[in-house]
């Protein structure tokens, strides 16, 4: 364990919920088991955050607002639209952000896997959700555009990526790992010329126009949620190889 405390955190997570307009309300948040997980997700980051450079922030206060507060924010939103996922898959999810605070909030039945194709980066996930008891967690150690030709083709209600890659290549990268009637959600800073960018790519890819939903952090950074139905399934050719996918992203 690292040397934040429990009683530390408390104080840290009470002030960043108070400086939260959409979260200052939800005592949920400040009560256990949510906020126990929560503190622990945190101090196994930053553990394992000095040893295995998973992550520059590694101050308190700036994980709880740059990290954990930017992971569920996004789902009180997708909450507030009935987008309620069983199965959920969060691509390239590094240190696991979105993945460990949605663990740690939602329903004890919901399945959530985290993929990344770095070793390190999954040995801390696995960890972390011993350590944070949170048993809905699986973490798969790949690259998505393999994972989506094999078991996780079509398998999630909900795939998430957060800075992950432009938004062309993300489309490719997760589509197919989204079933019919699911949903994509892409948690950007800045999206507006991405998202112009992939329209002809959301189409072809099976994917509806995105719900753009703007928001901010507290200390005022502005982030982007995209909501994307997927309206049919993806044809079999997609995805490709990631340097196709790279070199020629789908215009």
């Amino acid at each position: 364990m690292s040397d934040f405390t429990e009683s530390e955190f408390r104080v840290l997570w009470d002030a960043a919920l108070s400086a939260c307009p959409a979260l200052a309300g939800r005592a949920d948040l400040r009560k256990d088991p949510a906020a126990r997980r929560l503190w622990r997700v945190c101090d196994r980051l930053i553990d394992n955050g000095r040893r295995f450079n998973l992550t520059s922030i590694l101050d308190p206060a700036e994980i709880l607002r740059k990290h954990v507060i930017d992971s569920i924010l996004p789902l009180v939103l997708m909450e507030e639209r009935g987008i309620a996922p069983r199965r959920i898959l969060d691509v390239g999810t590094g240190a696991g952000f979105p993945l460990l605070p949605w663990a740690a909030l939602l329903p004890s039945g919901t399945r959530l896997c985290g993929l990344d194709a770095t070793g390190k980066k999954i040995s801390h996930i696995r960890q972390t959700a011993e350590y944070a008891e949170l048993p809905n967690v699986e973490a798969v150690q790949g690259r998505a555009e393999e994972f989506a030709r094999e078991a996780g083709r079509e398998a999630f209600d909900c795939v998430t990526a957060r800075a992950v890659a432009a938004l062309p290549v993300l489309l490719e990268l997760c589509a197919p790992l989204t079933e019919p009637g699911g949903v994509f959600a892409a948690l950007k800073s800045h999206a507006e010329e991405e998202i112009d960018a992939s329209r002809r790519a959301a189409e072809v890819l099976g994917l509806g126009e995105p719900e753009i939903v703007g928001y901010s952090l507290p200390g005022g950074d502005a982030r982007t949620l995209l909501l994307y139905r997927k309206i049919r399934s993806t044809p079999a050719k997609y995805p490709r190889r990631y340097s196709e996918i790279v070199k020629q992203p789908i215009v």
